[in-house]
């Protein structure tokens, strides 16, 4: 199936490789960089030897998957602070070859620095991505910047010839996004956010502006921070907008939807992904959920190797519409988002369209207040703005709570915060959607 110039990749033959030769190709670059990150990190060599395995023990991936050690982000954590080494032993601080250094944004803990070669892989899926979706060589790309990390200089679609226009990730910036979307037309908008849209939309209500005027030049606009909602998605269409999902790969690079929107690509050939039990290391069938565990293919001062994500996944590995081979998976939510309330799941997916359905918080603004794994009664931090009540506060918080608790059939306990407040917890770009306290 192709749609329109959409069916040309950056790679033609890396997208659409039958499964076995992507397969084979992974398998040659795991040796190799397993050899590699195993001289260059003391990380993996403690990891490694207190295993018991050597890497000369590892002939294919079958045998990396049965013996090769887990990792996650408690893991660099715990050796960053027992050898006060900024890097959390992923690399030697003197090693010649380390070239930049970005983090995680830090919403779920601390931010973890990702040291990097050349540059992050996420350069390379960019340019990708962008590639992929129309965007061309002489293109304006509108970039929004919003935390301290190496894909913000766009060097890979810079390579290809896109022209970035770079704005702050901010509310107070959009009359100059708007400004920079009619003078220069771009094609590219990355990166919008669920706080940011929400600041398109209350702009849009008090300007004689057509956001359609305004959006009309874009072929590719990526929505990342957090999962998009149905009404986001929505809003965005009725702008003239294309919303394509970007999702972490792992802090090793970045996936993004096709136009089938039925999932993220990751590009394979750059990572080796698992999905997992979320509680054990039995893998799980695609189709079913299970926890994402990643390790990075091609850039040895990143040596994150069968690093366990803590997200919830579901994987498919049939071609997908959109014409690639390599798979596509739907983010459920994070495992250590995960509370049950007498017994029931709750996951923040499933609030998200029962607060932003109603005009009060539409804005899509909460927390899970979550001080222990299970709960007699679910705890909420609701953003809303004052402006949009439609009766009291305290009327708006009793709707609420009877609204979620008929949906969940579990007690509800909401306390309002305004949505600028709540924005305060987080990073521009998102919140944590669960909280201790």
């Amino acid at each position: 199936m192709t749609v329109g110039d959409r069916s040309q990749f950056w790679h033609d033959y890396l997208e659409m490789m039958p499964r076995e030769e992507l397969e084979s190709l992974q398998e040659t670059r795991l040796l190799r960089i397993l050899h590699d990150c195993h001289a260059s990190s003391p990380l993996i060599r403690e990891l490694w030897d207190k295993a018991g395995v050597a890497v000369s023990d590892i002939r294919t991936i079958a045998d990396f998957k049965a013996r090769a050690p887990f990792m996650d982000k408690d893991t660099l954590r715990d050796f960053r602070d027992r050898h006060d080494d900024p890097f959390a032993g992923l690399v030697r601080r003197d090693d010649p070859r380390l070239r930049m250094v970005s983090s995680t944004s830090g919403t779920t803990g601390d931010s973890t620095p990702l040291p990097h070669s050349l540059r992050a892989l996420s350069e390379s899926a960019y340019q990708r991505y962008y590639f992929s979706l129309g965007a061309r060589s002489g293109d304006y790309i509108l970039h929004t910047t919003f935390t301290f990390r190496v894909g913000h200089r766009h060097t890979g679609p810079a390579e290809g010839g896109l022209i970035p226009i770079v704005l702050d990730h901010s509310p107070a910036e959009i009359p100059r996004i708007v400004e920079a979307s009619l003078r220069f037309r771009p094609t590219v908008f990355t990166t919008m956010s669920s706080p940011l849209l929400s600041a398109f939309e209350d702009y849009f209500e008090t300007v004689a502006i057509d956001p359609r005027d305004v959006f009309k030049s874009y072929k590719v606009t990526i929505f990342g921070g957090e999962a998009l909602s149905v009404r986001q998605r929505a809003i965005a269409q009725g702008w003239g907008l294309e919303l394509f999902e970007v999702m972490n790969l792992g802090d090793v690079s970045i996936a993004v939807e096709c136009p089938m929107h039925d999932g993220a690509h990751p590009h394979e050939d750059l990572a080796l992904i698992e999905c997992l039990q979320p509680e054990g290391s039995d893998p799980m069938p695609d189709g079913a959920v299970g926890e994402m565990v990643v390790t990075m293919l091609a850039d040895p001062m990143l040596p994150l190797i069968r690093f366990r994500t803590d997200d919830l996944v579901v994987i498919d590995r049939t071609r997908c519409g959109c014409g690639r081979t390599q798979m596509r998976y739907k983010m459920m939510g994070r495992k250590s988002d995960q509370l049950f309330v007498k017994g029931v799941q709750i996951l923040p997916a499933a609030l998200r369209p029962l607060i932003d359905s109603e005009i009060e918080s539409r804005a899509g603004l909460f927390q899970i207040i979550k001080p222990s794994a299970t709960a007699e009664v679910l705890r909420l931090r609701v953003g809303h703005n004052p402006a949009n009540l439609q009766t009291s506060a305290v009327d708006y918080q009793a709707r609420l709570e009877r609204k979620i608790s008929g949906a969940l059939s579990v007690d509800v306990s909401v306390e309002l915060v305004s949505d600028a407040e709540l924005l305060k917890l987080g990073p521009p770009h998102k919140i944590p959607r669960v909280a201790k306290q």
